[in-house]
């Protein structure tokens, strides 16, 4: 079985059973609240937060699933800067790899130099983990209707007509992300089926059908919104 990234999985725990409209308001204010903490109190929710995956039943494929993002991203972001301070000292006649005391101050310069990049890799990901709690426990259904809940509130408060058309964007942008994921999980699964390997050919041949189903299925969905309205 696949591991597609905030995808719903089936449970009876505590945070299932929880209505939509409070998981939709409370965790991500949590994470947001802690996104302009000092970075000690993002560390703390993510090692909560990874404990209580656990104990939801979440493995660490599916957890890795859901955080591949941000772990590729910083990645990118952390080797491109390191090429170019490695570039820069270079340039600069310093070949520090031939000595070890040279390599490791060159080291340690640049971690002293990348802290604030770490800092907001490091909240990033603590939203990004808060956020496939959300989906891993709610459905698309109880999502949508928990954004309705939350939309029709304002509405009524502020004597508005009781119609939640943010809701139904925001739910269909929401609910289409575990979608496009699993549309992507499942061409791969096709291609190497037929003997495909993995490599610039798979990308040609299907990033069109890719692109073509998730517009389809985009536009069914804005159908069925405009048919229940």
């Amino acid at each position: 079985m696949t591991n597609t990234s905030f995808s719903y999985k089936q449970g009876t725990s505590f945070l299932h059973r929880c209505p939509a409209w409070i998981k939709i308001i409370v965790i991500p204010l949590i994470s947001v609240l802690f996104f302009y903490l000092p970075p000690a109190f993002a560390v703390g929710l993510i090692a909560l937060q990874t404990l209580v995956s656990f104990v939801l039943g979440f493995t660490v494929r599916e957890q890795f699933a859901d955080l591949r993002p941000v772990i590729y991203y910083a990645i990118f972001l952390l080797g491109v800067k390191l090429f170019g301070s490695v570039a820069v000292a270079v340039s600069d006649g310093i070949f520090f790899w031939l000595n070890f005391s040279q390599f490791f101050s060159f080291f340690c310069d640049f971690i002293k130099s990348e802290k604030e990049t770490g800092v907001l890799l490091i909240k990033l990901f603590c939203v990004m983990q808060s956020a496939a709690i959300v989906f891993k426990t709610s459905t698309s259904l109880q999502i949508r209707e928990g954004l309705e809940i939350i939309e029709l509130t304002v509405r009524r408060l502020l004597h508005l007509s009781a119609k939640a058309n943010i809701a139904d964007a925001l739910a269909v942008f929401i609910c289409f992300i575990p979608q496009v994921s699993k549309n992507w999980q499942q061409a791969k699964l096709a291609w190497r089926a037929r003997g495909g390997k993995s490599g610039l050919k798979m990308l040609i041949v299907l990033l069109p059908v890719f692109f073509s189903v998730g517009m389809k299925q985009a536009y069914n969905s804005a159908r069925a919104i405009s048919v229940r309205n």
